[in-house]
């Protein structure tokens, strides 16, 4: 494995991490938990390309919808942009070239104008949620870590989007 594709594969990871860990926490209730392991499972799927891709942008854009319905919104509503960049970074990437000889991953690493896209959506998502990180004086703390959880997955997009040039 090439040091690109070793990178490609750690920042992938890390964000599937950063997705899934605040599912984790003793403090979170259930019904909060499945946003979090469906696009920690999306995430990784997605990477793998082909066929696992098309499912993957599927079960991202449905959990997004189910996030958005009424009876769900003051638990999980804070979810639905990133169900909805993700996979939208994740189909950009995809498509911009043919992968490599030699890539572990679906993901191309051949760049392309798609792949610049989705490092500007990533950069822009990453600094978005890095905004609403920065302290204020009555900031609650659920809303604080689950921004910190966006911003970082933000950021591995961008990074995978920016190893994809």
């Amino acid at each position: 494995m090439d040091a690109q594709a070793f990178l490609h594969t750690a920042g992938a990871l890390v964000g599937c991490v950063l997705a899934l860990a605040p599912a984790l926490l003793p403090s979170v209730r259930p019904a909060r938990r499945w946003p979090h392991v469906v696009m920690a499972l999306g995430m990784a799927a997605g990477h793998l390309g082909g066929l696992f891709l098309s499912v993957a942008v599927l079960v991202l854009l449905t959990a997004g919808w189910l996030c958005g319905s009424s009876s769900r919104r003051a638990e999980t509503g804070h979810h639905i942009q990133d169900f909805v960049v993700v996979p939208m970074l994740l189909v950009l990437t995809a498509f911009s070239r043919p992968p490599l000889d030699g890539a572990s991953s679906g993901h191309p690493h051949g760049g392309g104008s798609l792949a610049t896209v989705a490092l500007v959506i990533g950069l822009g998502w990453t600094c978005a949620r890095l905004i609403r990180v920065l302290p204020e004086p009555s900031a609650d703390r659920r809303v604080l870590s689950q921004d910190v959880c966006s911003a970082g997955m933000a950021a591995s997009m961008a990074f995978m989007a920016a190893l994809a040039l």
